[in-house]
């Protein structure tokens, strides 16, 4: 973690983001219900889909951390990306049942007129899913946690769910009816679109996909400052919050074994400190 001052934002983010949805949720499909929203009783649904995402994120978090063993000598960072496919895959189902509903609503043709309280509820959901989605990117790109990181992204597409039911209410309440079911046809494609963005992210995390360009750089960068070793390849890949850096090198035959060691920890230290992430840094040492 960068900033040693938000480990306590990020042990709370997941308890407030629970508390925070559901009372969003039951809010918004409340209003919507009274007021005679499909688009904002839609995006309460969806609301309820962030509360179990946000769970799903919490359990995931804590296996994570648990401590490797003989079974598990990798640990169980990995097991981040499963919580957060498994996030996503619940969300597709929903955006799913907002589809199939708001396709009903437009076939049917019945005229859409919300009551005013539905904008208030709109207006609820913008401001505090806007709120919760800076506190839960900050708190991720903090810790590095793909499924946290996922969970923060999942509330930004919520902000502009969010507007997209706020303009389809106002459009109703000026005669253009369909604008609401539209609106909640809007909110599902806003959710297939953050799903498959962010199951490929899984899965390359599932398949070892290796670190991105700029922190591959960075560690030949790092690996170029100690001329006494000569690069040979180096491998990596994503542990969740972690990484995993194989680095194959050759010296020379005089050289020390104890120069050796000191060489492999500073360059550990440097690589770790230079892309902000810790994790499994392994060198292997051959002669000319």
């Amino acid at each position: 973690m960068k900033y040693e001052a938000c480990e306590k934002c990020v042990k709370s983010l997941g308890w407030t983001n629970v508390g925070g949805n559901s009372l969003i949720a039951i809010i918004k499909m409340y209003l919507g219900f009274i007021g005679g929203s499909h688009a904002l009783f839609a995006d309460g649904i969806h609301s309820f889909g962030d509360v179990a995402g946000s769970i799903t994120m919490l359990i995931g978090l804590k296996v994570a951390k648990k401590n490797r063993n003989p079974n598990y000598p990798y640990g169980y960072g990995k097991f981040e990306y499963v919580a957060a496919a498994v996030i996503y895959t619940l969300l597709f189902f929903v955006g799913v049942y907002i589809l199939m509903n708001a396709v009903h609503a437009i076939i049917l043709g019945h005229p859409v007129d919300p009551d005013m309280v539905t904008i208030i509820g709109a207006l609820i959901s913008l401001a505090a899913n806007e709120l919760m989605y800076r506190q839960s990117i900050c708190a991720g790109n903090q810790l590095n946690s793909p499924s946290m990181i996922a969970n923060a992204h999942e509330k930004r597409a919520d902000v502009w769910a969010s507007l997209a039911v706020l303009l389809g209410i106002i459009g109703s309440k000026l005669g253009f009816h369909v604008l609401d079911p539209l609106a909640a046809l809007m909110v599902s494609f806003f959710i297939f679109k953050l799903c498959a963005s962010m199951m490929h992210q899984s899965i390359r995390g599932l398949m070892d996909a290796s670190l991105s360009k700029e922190d591959r750089q960075n560690i030949l960068e790092e690996i170029e400052k100690f001329p006494e070793i000569k690069l040979k390849k180096v491998k990596t890949k994503e542990m969740g919050q972690n990484i995993s850096v194989e680095i194959d090198v050759l010296v020379s035959a005089s050289e020390l074994l104890s120069n050796l060691e000191k060489v492999k920890e500073q360059l550990k230290e440097n690589i770790e400190k230079k892309i902000e992430r810790s994790g499994e840094i392994t060198l292997y040492f051959s002669t000319n």
